[in-house]
């Protein structure tokens, strides 16, 4: 596949059709007569935004005009802030013309750039106002499109989903291209569960488990944009090597007083309510976010499992057995969160940030199992279990950031963070064992767990403009984390003996990391070259008492109790782009990426909830390295954009879930490292537009996976397709109704031990402002045929299963939400929002 990607870059070359990703590029320039012989040393920068909500318009088009004609002398485009820098421009005088699709283009006259007055000119944040136009058989309003696509992001806008009305941030990820989310709200990109997740461009400092809790109770009402980035610089935290997804929380950057009202009934108990509330002024900014949210709901499962002693499924076995599971449980989850965000700009050019994030959950569930074990030998046995669960768990955050600006693009930001999280859970089962020849012999268990884990951050980072609209960065990072588990498992059998293995599990984990970038342009391409060193210090340690730690450890083939595992590591990346005009861009981009095991994956406690399906994490799993390959395309027409990306990507020593079965038909589930994988394949994301009254997004993506096991077994690993696709139709209707459908389909596919039958959903929502807009209801349906279910199949060496599971997918919500205030366009200027803040803190997307 590399060599195909290649192959096609260079085919594209030779017909010159590349695109550079803008970011205050120049086109080719018209010329006007006398131009080519004067000095080209004239710079002309500044920065345009949307005029209402002060939001930076990327990709705005920059004309610079001879001043006595309509002649096109050079130009640009901005960039991911809004920013734009041309230069090369000759001295003279000349008029600038701003516009971006959607807006009223404005002209600014009488730019004099000479020796004598100056070279360089300032002209400051242009700020455009939408276009309104009126349209056959539709009243049409201003409204943003839900997705902007960028050539090394897609960036998804919450505003206008109606979908994401009275939902929270793990249902909102649902209706984002690329992304899938499984009946337990796990996510993965393209097919890789192995995915970062950023809160405002910072981790959270949770992970794991805990990022899958916090997701959940972040109210959609309080995002204001999800971005997904593939293939990410040096610059960046390897972590993630399917890409980042970085959730932008909403902050206000217009001075004066806002704030939003948000309450959802939904029904089976299914609500949920928030608050976001601005004040800004000159110097001080203060934005609160609050929600709190509650989720009830079923999951029902059923599943077959067929094992084989003395020999093979297909013959030559002793005996065979076949265990029937029917299950039912039923939980209710909820949590509210906090977040205050503090901004102090003494001067344009500083800008000091502090910030406050608390939540805090809590669920409760009840199951009921059925199992039914049949024999070839006519022996019949089975028992039926009970569980009650019960989960808290509360979280903070606390940042502090600076940022100095020593000119433009010339900056200095530093960043620290202290994460704390508690959680304790507590599982009780009961089975009751009916007179059978199969007896388990146990009555009752529960599994305790009291467990914390605290994050320090410290970041340092600086950028500087070079010639040629260019760019230096550097910076360094520490992250120091530790998290204990303190877990007991305890037992009563048939003798009613009570049985009790307990034992604390320590793991500590601290990287050191230093990036450089580089970055320029060579007239019409664009390099960008970097490296990231990191140096990381592991160690995983059981405590308690010897015997069940010795239990434990034979569990694992170990006898050590402590387990260290240092390296250091290097993650290059590199981009190169062309341009051509504003309609293509093409960006051709490779990087390293790493997945740490951590969490339940490395934690050695067996979890017994299920005596015949045992769990249990291995903590002498290694790190997993992916290097990828990525070339991507943007079409932008008046109408229609489309984004394509061919990616290729190989991992080394994979983390995979594994099964095996011993010989009393007991299930071991872990986690162990497989020796290769390669993913190459194709994504299409298409989006049209007719005026402002009706938008299609159509997205899809297939791509081939080829695992290597090897290592652990001959014939062990999996070599197929797997792909996923959606759309979204939106339309502003007469009286202001707008109208949403969303659609999910997820294409079956095989995996390292098993299959996935795939599924298919829809989605619907209706909406009305009213009152001038200060009052908006909205209606949706989730899942509207009620088709949201996980069919999969497991093999192994000497046992075939398959299961159906579906979790509780189809709800009604009706969601009222009240705005007020009123905003106003700043005095002065300011810095770009606080470090870390709304504005997605230094998280800039490595322009070149």
């Amino acid at each position: 596949m590399a060599h195909r990607l290649v192959l096609l870059a260079l085919t594209a070359l030779s017909t010159g059709i590349f695109a550079q990703r803008p970011s205050g590029g120049q086109r080719p320039s018209g010329g006007a007569p006398g131009m080519d012989n004067r000095p080209k040393i004239g710079v002309v920068y500044g920065s345009v935004e949307d005029q209402g909500s002060g939001a930076p318009i990327e990709f705005a088009t920059i004309s610079i005009v001879a001043f006595d004609e309509n002649k096109v002398i050079t130009g640009g485009v901005t960039d991911a802030k809004g920013r734009f820098r041309i230069t090369e421009i000759p001295i003279g005088r000349f008029r600038a013309q701003v516009g971006f699709m959607g807006y009223t283009s404005i002209e600014i006259n009488d730019i004099r750039l000479n020796p004598r007055g100056g070279i360089e000119q300032n002209l400051g944040t242009i700020r455009l106002e939408p276009n309104v136009q009126a349209l056959e058989a539709a009243e049409v309003v201003e409204q943003r499109s839900t997705l902007e696509m960028m050539i090394d992001r897609k960036v998804f806008r919450v505003g206008d989903d109606l979908n994401s009305a009275g939902s929270n941030a793990t249902e909102l990820l649902r209706n984002v291209p690329s992304i899938d989310v499984d009946i337990d709200g796990n996510l993965s990109l393209r097919g890789s569960g192995n995915v970062t997740i950023l809160i405002d461009g910072r981790p959270s400092g949770m992970t794991g488990s805990a990022t899958q809790s916090l997701l959940e109770q972040i109210p959609a009402s309080s995002i204001d944009r999800v971005e997904i980035i593939t293939s990410p610089t040096a610059k960046y935290d390897p972590e993630g090597v399917a890409g980042i997804l970085n959730i932008i929380l909403k902050k206000d950057k217009l001075e004066g007083k806002n704030g939003q009202v948000s309450v959802t009934w939904g029904t089976q108990e299914n609500h949920s309510g928030s608050f976001n509330g601005n004040i800004r002024g000159q110097q001080f900014n203060l934005s609160l976010n609050a929600g709190w949210n509650q989720r009830n709901g079923f999951r029902r499962g059923d599943s077959e499992r067929e094992q084989a002693f003395g020999g093979e499924l297909a013959g030559g076995y002793d005996s065979l057995s076949v265990l029937t599971s029917n299950s039912f449980s039923d939980n209710l989850r909820s949590s509210w969160n906090f977040k205050t965000n503090l901004d102090w700009t003494p001067s344009p050019q500083t800008t000091w940030n502090i910030g406050l994030r608390t939540n805090q959950g809590s669920s409760s569930g009840i199951e009921d199992v059925q199992n039914q074990e049949t024999w070839s030998t006519d022996a019949v046995g089975g028992f039926t279990r009970y569980g009650l669960s019960d989960n808290q768990n509360a979280s903070a955050d606390i940042d502090l950031g600076f940022e100095h600006k020593y000119g433009e693009r010339h900056v200095l930001q530093a960043f620290a963070r202290w994460s704390q999280r508690t959680n304790t859970a507590h599982d009780s089962l009961w089975q009751d064992l009916p007179n059978t020849a199969l007896d388990p012999a146990y009555l009752s268990n529960a599994n305790l767990n009291d467990g914390s884990n605290w994050n320090a951050t410290l970041q340092l980072d600086y950028e500087k403009p070079l010639d040629n609209d260019g760019k230096l960065e550097l910076g360094y990072k520490s992250i120091l984390r530790e998290s204990n588990e303190d877990q007991q498992f305890w037992q009563r059998d048939s003798a009613r003996v009570p049985f009790v293995q307990a034992y604390d599990f320590r793991y500590r984990e601290d990287i050191h990391a230093a990036y450089i970038t580089w970055g320029r342009k060579f007239g019409a391409w664009g390099v960008q070259v970097g490296g990231r060193g990191e140096t990381v210090f592991t160690t995983a340690e059981l405590q308690g008492d010897s015997t069940d730690i010795a239990a434990a450890l034979a569990q694992l083939g170990g006898t050590d109790a402590t387990f260290v595992n240092d390296y250091t590591s290097f993650y290059p990346s590199a981009n190169l782009s062309y341009t051509v005009d504003d309609r293509n861009q093409w960006v051709l981009s490779y990087n390293r990426r790493v997945n740490r095991p951590r969490g339940r994956q490395v934690n050695p406690f067996v979890d017994n909830a299920d005596p015949r399906n045992l769990r249990y994490g291995n903590p002498f799993l290694l790190p997993e390295y992916t290097d990828g390959l990525e070339f991507g395309h943007q079409l932008t027409t008046k109408a229609l954009t489309v984004t394509t990306s061919l990616f290729y990507k190989t991992t080394r020593d994979v983390i995979r879930r594994f099964i095996e079965v011993d010989d009393m038909g007991i299930a071991y589930r872990t986690y162990v490292n497989l020796a290769r994988q390669t993913n190459s394949g194709l994504e299409v994301v298409a989006m049209w537009r007719k005026g402002r009254s009706l938008q299609l997004r159509i997205n899809g993506s297939i791509y081939h996976q080829k695992t290597d096991g090897s290592n652990l077994a001959p014939d062990l690993g999996n070599n197929g397709f797997q792909g996923s696709a959606g759309y979204q139709v939106s339309a502003l209707l007469k009286g202001g109704w707008k109208v949403q459908l969303n659609g999910r389909y997820r294409a079956p596919s095989r995996y390292t031990q098993g299959t996935f039958q795939g599924y298919i959903s829809h989605s619907a929502a209706v909406s009305r402002d009213f009152y001038d807009g200060k009052v908006k209801g909205s209606l949706r349906v989730s899942d509207i045929l009620d088709q949201q279910q996980w069919s999969y199949t497991s093999e192994g060496a000497d046992f075939f299963q398959d299961g159906t599971f579906k979790r509780q997918s189809r709800f009604i919500y009706a969601t009222v939400t009240w705005s007020f205030g009123k905003l106003e366009p700043g005095q002065r200027g300011r810095g770009r929002g606080g470090y870390g803040g709304g504005n997605g803190g230094s998280f800039d997307g490595g322009e070149f």
